[in-house]
């Protein structure tokens, strides 16, 4: 099970009140989610700039064009 999913289902228990313990994990899971989205982003990111790094034989051999990798080069961080 995903850490998202981990969290959902917590947030779905039936007991209605909210505990320390309960808030604190809800916190902390919100807060691995939205790290490990930021650890995605800044991969793709990268995986970007390499593209837009690669010649023009390598592109050919990946099935992209030059334009489409300029383009995806081009992508900010949150694209």
């Amino acid at each position: 099970m995903s850490t998202l999913s981990s969290v959902r289902a917590m947030a779905r228990t039936e007991t209605a009140s909210l505990s320390p313990g309960r808030i604190a994990a809800l916190v902390a899971g919100t807060i691995v989610v939205g790290v490990e989205a930021l650890m995605n982003r800044a991969e793709l990111y990268r995986s970007r700039r390499q593209l837009a790094e690669l010649d023009d034989r390598l592109l050919r051999d990946i099935g992209v064009d030059r334009a489409r990798a300029r383009f995806e080069a081009t992508k900010g961080f949150w694209s």
